[in-house]
């Protein structure tokens, strides 16, 4: 795993659990206790992480967007059945979207034609 996507994976931790201290310590809408942290770790991994590729960064941002979303989303269906462990939503989000950037890592890039972009055509014998 590179280096650029362990900082990611740790600035959107980061900001997981800062959404679950600001759930439990404070009576902000969720969404709020959210969304701050992951903005401002989504502007760490932009502006510290700036020697990644950016679609690795928009990769990283997307999938732990989606398990921001998703643990959000927990939250809002089922934390009145959860109760106290509602709060853990956010970490449970961020743990799945780690998990998943961990084993399915990115593909490497191939241009459907490569003699497009510089490479040299092949040789053919007579």
């Amino acid at each position: 795993m590179s280096r650029y996507r362990v900082f990611s994976m740790l600035a959107y931790g980061a900001a997981a659990l800062v959404g679950v201290g600001l759930l439990s310590a404070t009576s902000i809408p969720g969404a709020v206790a959210v969304g701050l942290p992951f903005a401002l770790a989504a502007g760490a991994d932009r502006f510290i992480n700036r020697d990644a590729e950016p679609d690795d960064r928009l990769r990283s941002f997307a999938i732990y967007a989606l398990g921001a979303v998703g643990g959000l989303l927990v939250l809002a269906i089922f934390g009145s059945r959860l109760g106290w462990w509602a709060f853990a939503a956010p970490v449970v989000g961020f743990g799945v979207a780690a998990l998943f950037d961990y084993y399915r890592p990115p593909e490497k890039y191939e241009p459907a034609d490569p003699h497009r972009y510089g490479a040299s055509p092949p040789v053919t014998q007579r």
